[in-house]
């Protein structure tokens, strides 16, 4: 069975600061446009024309797959420095999920077209790209193998370690997740009803692994909890 997101993606801000050349440094700057959501916001949907490349300044969010009958699931989470809307690549781009701010978030965007004409034009940075790209396609597709083998308290556990990795700890309180996804958000990654993940975590605090404070999450102990994923 597979960790939790474990895999430390780039920012793509540091892959265009370390791989592109001084003159598309620039062009990419002058053409960035910095946008703030509301949370609940869609930054952008499933099926619309993909014209922007984005970037999460700062701020967490959430990408949901549409999953048939009018359903989504939470399949991604992203946080600061992390792209969004890069599987639209293509011949006819298009978003192939839905983005939504989880908090108040400030988004980087950059056309499209421009983008892909960076990628051409900076090959380091194109081979650099696709290294983040490839890697989170294969948690993606780990993502997916632990929903047909895991059973639902694990796929608490992993989705409560995937806030850990991706938005961190509390600084002031090293135990406490940074962020702690809503309940039903939990269901809808973990693929399972608000009813189950209730019943989870409170057996996972009865068992001494975690600690909720109100709609938050302490992580006790975290290596007993990544136990639970082998």
């Amino acid at each position: 069975m597979g960790k939790a997101g474990s895999t430390s993606h780039q920012r793509l801000d540091e892959l265009i600061r370390l791989h592109c050349s001084l003159e598309w440094r620039r062009r990419l700057r002058d053409h960035n446009i910095q946008g703030i959501y509301a949370k609940g916001e869609a930054i952008f949907r499933s099926g619309d024309q993909a014209d922007r490349m984005f970037m999460v300044d700062h701020g967490r969010v959430k990408v949901v797959a549409d999953v048939g009958n009018g359903q989504g699931r939470i399949i991604r989470l992203a946080g600061d420095g992390e792209m969004l809307g890069h599987r639209a690549l293509g011949r006819k781009p298009a978003y192939t999920a839905s983005a939504f701010a989880l908090v108040p978030t400030r988004v980087n965007a950059i056309p499209m077209a421009l983008f892909l004409r960076t990628l051409q034009e900076n090959p380091r940075f194109c081979y650099h790209f696709l290294l983040e790209f490839a890697a989170e396609m294969r948690q993606l597709d780990q993502h997916l193998r632990d929903l047909r083998t895991m059973d639902v308290a694990q796929r608490v556990v992993r989705t409560l370690l995937v806030c850990r990795d991706t938005f961190g700890m509390d600084i002031a309180d090293s135990r406490r997740l940074a962020f702690t996804l809503p309940r039903r958000d939990i269901a809808s990654m973990a693929d399972t009803t608000y009813e189950s993940v209730v019943r989870s975590l409170s057996s996972l605090q009865q068992e001494g692994l975690i600690q909720l404070v109100g709609k938050s999450v302490r992580l006790l102990r975290p290596k007993a909890l990544e136990e639970r994923l082998r």
